[in-house]
């Protein structure tokens, strides 16, 4: 009798099924062996694009701020910057390993690419920072240099009379993108769709926000690439007639969540405004958690609030902030988008500035963050919130000086409160940068804001001396200019699934 060739197939798969079987069962794979677990890679090269870097420096030059977190120098390391272009030549940059550094921006205004490899590439910070002249006093606004994604929200910028936001899309790909932009505003109902927004290889775009939807007394926006990669960013300014109100990049903040957690409130005088969005078919019922210096609280008065489905809602947080720093904790029943802008009172001329902090995740690992700045009329402040059980963070100071070492500073977020830190109470570098690195206990999130002072402002008093000689300022002196950053932990690997032995690849 002729042997039937399938019964010979399925007999091999068998044999070869039950001696994987047999073998697993004697030698069971370790819970910690290569087998059994992902592998993370880190990114060996990295492009950022700052969006609008340059400028001559009557009108107000930007400059971009580095820190390297890499302690050792590394021959396979290697950073460039340049004009964002098909016709962009990027000129080398000298890395200063552990230090902090900045660079002039071009005498143009314009985006610019920043292009990392080697170790280098997932241990930079790189910071687009413009100090612009404003009468007597001056304007300032930053925003981190970021990678190309598909997906981006906003929250916090208006449209009314007087103010401008722009949108900004810069493809650092070698490829074309396109991308769709939706805008919300406190109307409700359905978002003003752009779609197909057309962004060549390397170039950028300038979408102007308050022209698709004007008249918003607040806004978000949700970018979303439906083809290539774009690096978004949001720039807003506003005044009253001649009299400037501020100018700031708006940060991009976390995607719809029903807990959202937004560091950085600025204390000090002035106004604190929360935003929350609701760009889903329900309306959302949400509540709000305040996490200052003397501990976490649910305001009752913003123990039931409301946001109508497509909407956004505008919250005066000054009532119970009373010039407090603060996390507030968002609780909703439906998805929302959340932002915050801190404000500094109006000067003797009507004039102000104001900053943007945004939703975010607690850090996951060391983050680092360049353009800090130290003087006597210069500060900048870390903003530690520990949401849960205390949080134990290290503060490592990346010098300027290339003499100088990292410093490592142990620092106990204490839980339910915020922690303000002033870098001039742990260095006096002029131009630090700093890791932040979650070292165990609870979540903990940071921002950092900058803030200058200035002379004969009737703004609040400031307490600012000059960490290098002690010498106090002026006695009439109040926070002239303010701008702000969100500390996220960026991902710069990639995450390499286990593998694993399979029989039956290849049998049909």
């Amino acid at each position: 009798m002729r042997r039937d060739p399938r019964l010979v197939a399925v007999l091999v798969v068998g044999v070869v099924i039950g001696v994987t079987w047999v073998a697993a069962a004697k030698e069971p794979t370790p819970a910690g062996s290569v087998a059994a677990k992902s592998s993370v890679i880190a990114l060996r090269q990295t492009t950022l694009a700052c969006p609008q870097a340059g400028g001559a420096p009557v009108d107000g030059a930007a400059r971009i701020a580095y820190a390297d977190a890499e302690a050792t120098a590394s021959t396979s390391s290697s950073l460039s910057a340049g004009a964002l272009g098909p016709d962009g030549s990027p000129t080398p940059i000298p890395l200063d390993a552990g230090g902090a550094w900045v660079v002039d921006g071009p005498s143009s205004l314009g985006p610019m690419q920043v292009n990392a490899t080697g170790p280098v590439a997932p241990s930079l910070s790189a910071v687009q920072f413009t100090r612009a002249p404003v009468g007597p006093a001056a304007q300032i606004s930053a925003v981190q240099c970021e990678g190309a994604t598909t997906d981006a929200w906003f929250a916090g910028f208006s449209s009314q009379v007087g103010a401008h936001a722009a949108l900004f899309l810069s493809n650092v790909d070698a490829v074309p993108a396109s991308v769709d932009v939706s805008i919300w505003g406190a109307q409700a109902g359905e978002p003003n769709i752009r779609r197909g927004i057309a962004v060549d290889a390397l170039s950028q775009v300038e979408v102007s926000l308050d022209q698709i939807e004007p008249g918003l007394s607040v806004g978000v926006v949700h970018v979303v690439a439906t083809a290539g990669r774009v690096v978004p960013a949001v720039r807003y300014d506003a005044e009253n007639g001649s009299i400037p109100l501020g100018v700031d990049w708006v940060p991009p903040t976390s995607a719809p969540a029903k807990v959202q957690t937004v560091p950085g409130i600025l204390g000090d005088a002035g106004s604190r405004r929360l935003v929350v969005a609701d760009p889903g078919p329900l309306d959302a019922t949400f509540s709000l958690a305040v996490v200052t210096s003397d501990g976490s609280f649910e305001p009752t008065e913003f123990a039931s609030l409301q946001v109508a489905a497509g909407g956004v809602s505008d919250i005066t947080l000054d009532p119970v902030l009373q010039t407090e720093a603060a996390a507030v904790i968002v609780t909703s029943t439906q998805p929302v988008v959340v932002g915050a802008v801190s404000a500094l009172p109006l000067d003797a001329t009507g004039a102000s500035d104001f900053a943007f902090t945004a939703a975010a995740a607690p850090l996951s690992g060391p983050t680092v963050l360049a353009g800090g700045e130290v003087a006597v009329l210069r500060r900048t402040e870390l903003l530690l919130s520990a949401t849960g059980a205390d949080a134990q963070v290290v503060v490592s100071i990346l010098p300027t000086d290339p003499g100088s070492i990292r410093a490592d500073n142990p620092i106990t977020v204490a839980g339910g409160t915020t922690t303000v830190l002033d870098l001039a109470t742990l260095t006096s570098d002029p131009a630090p940068g700093v890791v932040v690195t979650p070292a165990g206990g609870g979540p903990v999130y940071a921002a950092w804001s900058l803030a200058e002072m200035s002379v004969g402002s009737n703004g609040a008093t400031s307490a600012v001396t000059n960490a290098a000689s002690g010498a106090a300022p002026p006695a009439d002196v109040g926070t002239g200019a303010i701008t702000e950053l969100v500390l996220a932990t960026p991902v710069r690997s990639l995450v390499r699934p286990p593998a694993r032995f399979d029989p039956a690849v290849g049998v049909r």
